[in-house]
């Protein structure tokens, strides 16, 4: 299953949480249920967005986009972020509103119920969410799974005010956790906002990933000099590595690229969705000793110029 049918499904099960939402809000006049539904109205928004963008990462590089498209699933994400920042303020100011009007939740069974649905029909839609994200390394995958993690914990947070003003009629409890909520929801989008923005500033890639790298290096001292420059990037999930190698001065064009070509091709095995370059530096010409000397015998090429 391809990464765009991810938010495909996203939209789909946020517009019936969204229609049923809505509907049963208003019947029972819970400020905490319509938030909810207008949290889902978001989330068709986003999903809708984050599919336009990984079809359009997804597409090769072309003359205008020479590295390719897939900075669009970088930009999708903060557009989420926003969207996300955006609906936290929007619970937080209907949630003010209700405490001043002091309007009461009515028919607190049936909300029960349909928070209840809600809240299980979210927790499938996360775990599968999470499995593609991990599986794609997609950004935009990730950001939509911690959207509707968000709503897990309104839905859960809906059910309790329920539950509390059927059993005490405390109704400003419904507003509270409401606001509660959206204060989770902002502090979601501005991480998530932080975020993304390093990746579209072009921050190295993450620790782990980069000694990932280095340790894939170590295996190919023998066959270079040394390792410097070395410059990482990422763009939704494909990751960018470029570097420069120092090789004996002596060595022919062709066995040189050879070199890069067994080192560029093991790293590519070994990291996902990396781009690598290499840059191919000789070594200094005023003290290279010659080729088994500069390289202490460690290279060797058999009479087919082939790497061993």
């Amino acid at each position: 299953m391809g990464k765009a049918n991810a938010p495909k499904i996203s939209i789909i099960i946020a517009s019936i949480l969204a229609v049923v939402k809505i509907v049963f809000g208003l019947l029972v006049n819970s400020m905490a249920i319509i938030a909810s539904a207008a949290d889902s109205i978001f989330d068709i928004i986003s999903s809708a967005i984050n599919f336009v963008a990984i079809k359009k990462s997804e597409e090769p590089p072309d003359e205008k986009h020479p590295y390719g498209h897939a900075k669009f699933e970088s930009l999708a994400t903060y557009i989420q972020s926003l969207i996300i920042l955006l609906s936290g303020g929007f619970i937080l100011y209907k949630s003010i509103i209700k405490i001043i009007r002091k309007d009461p939740v009515t028919d607190l069974t049936t909300g029960i119920y349909i928070m209840t649905f809600s809240l299980i029909v979210t927790f499938f839609l996360v775990i599968y969410l999470n499995h593609m994200a991990k599986k794609t390394d997609s950004s935009v995958i990730e950001a939509d799974a911690l959207h509707y993690k968000v709503d897990l914990l309104s839905n859960g947070g809906v059910i309790l005010a329920l539950l509390i003003i059927k059993y005490t009629n405390f109704q400003i409890i419904d507003p509270i956790i409401s606001i509660l909520t959206a204060f989770y929801i902002i502090y979601s989008a501005i991480k998530l906002n932080l975020k993304v923005s390093m990746e579209l500033l072009d921050t190295e890639l993450p620790k782990e990933i980069k000694n990932d790298i280095l340790n894939v290096l170590k295996q190919f001292d023998k066959y270079h000099l040394d390792t410097h420059k070395i410059r990482t990037r990422k763009a939704g999930n494909k990751k960018f590595l470029d570097m420069h190698i120092t090789l004996c001065k002596n060595l022919t064009l062709e066995d040189a690229h050879k070199v890069a070509d067994l080192i560029e091709n093991t790293l590519k095995k070994e990291i996902k969705d990396l781009d690598v370059t290499i840059h191919m530096d000789p070594c200094d010409e005023k003290t290279c000793p010659g080729f088994d000397a500069c390289n202490n015998n460690k290279i060797r090429l058999d009479n087919n110029k082939q790497i061993k």
